[in-house]
């Protein structure tokens, strides 16, 4: 049996092949909508860089955050804690939105600072206790925008922004309410105003029209 990774480049390879082979003519609707639908059946290829071992890593997600057997072996091995060694499975709707992350940002890295923490000095209350939470960045990219996203599209979750280290925290709390805050001088800022504009993006219209009119003096 081939693994699954494998298989997603080898669909990969077969598509490219019958693109090229295609005249240049635009593809009808039909096959517009078979591609599209292709790709939703298969899982997301999302690329991985270590920051603590400096080593890279291929895993692939279902978008509902599963996966097979054998990526869950490989998942428990990269994200496990550093100080310890343990173990543990990342909760699927924090691996649900490292996938779209990946599917959105396709080709980037997604360089991971850190995951699953059970060390003396992790707080009891952690996420990342729980194997619940990942820390991340992708080069290149506005995090801000990528933090925006995943506030805006998910609920039950947590959603931390750490802008002196330059990465996003996102974590699942299933049954909890949702928390977003700003990491700054070695203090959580709860309930900052992005998460706001966020969720509420006519703030940010209004917001910007306001300083228009001051601009112009109306």
């Amino acid at each position: 049996m081939l693994p699954i990774i494998l298989k997603i480049r080898l669909m990969g390879m077969a598509a490219a092949s019958w693109t090229a082979a295609a005249s240049p003519m635009p593809l009808p609707a039909e096959s517009v909508a078979t591609l599209f639908a292709t790709r939703a059946a298969t899982p997301v290829d999302v690329d991985l860089y270590d920051e603590n071992d400096h080593q890279k890593g291929h895993i692939a997600i279902w978008r509902d955050g599963s996966v097979d057997e054998d990526t869950r072996v490989i998942v428990k091995r990269m994200f496990r804690c550093r100080k310890t060694h343990r173990e543990a499975m990342i909760h699927h709707t924090t691996l649900a939105m490292l996938a779209d992350v990946a599917e959105r940002y396709e080709g980037k890295t997604i360089e991971y600072v850190s995951a699953f923490r059970v060390g003396h000095a992790e707080s009891r209350t952690s996420p990342h206790r729980d194997a619940r939470a990942i820390d991340f960045r992708i080069r290149g990219t506005n995090l801000r925008e990528i933090r925006d996203y995943l506030w805006r599209t998910y609920t039950e979750v947590g959603v931390g922004w750490y802008p002196k280290g330059q990465y996003i925290h996102i974590d699942a709390r299933p049954t909890m309410t949702d928390m977003s805050w700003t990491f700054v001088n070695g203090t959580n800022r709860y309930h900052p105003y992005w998460a706001e504009l966020a969720r509420k993006p006519e703030l940010e219209t209004d917001a910007a029209q306001m300083a228009h009119a001051r601009r112009s003096g109306s």
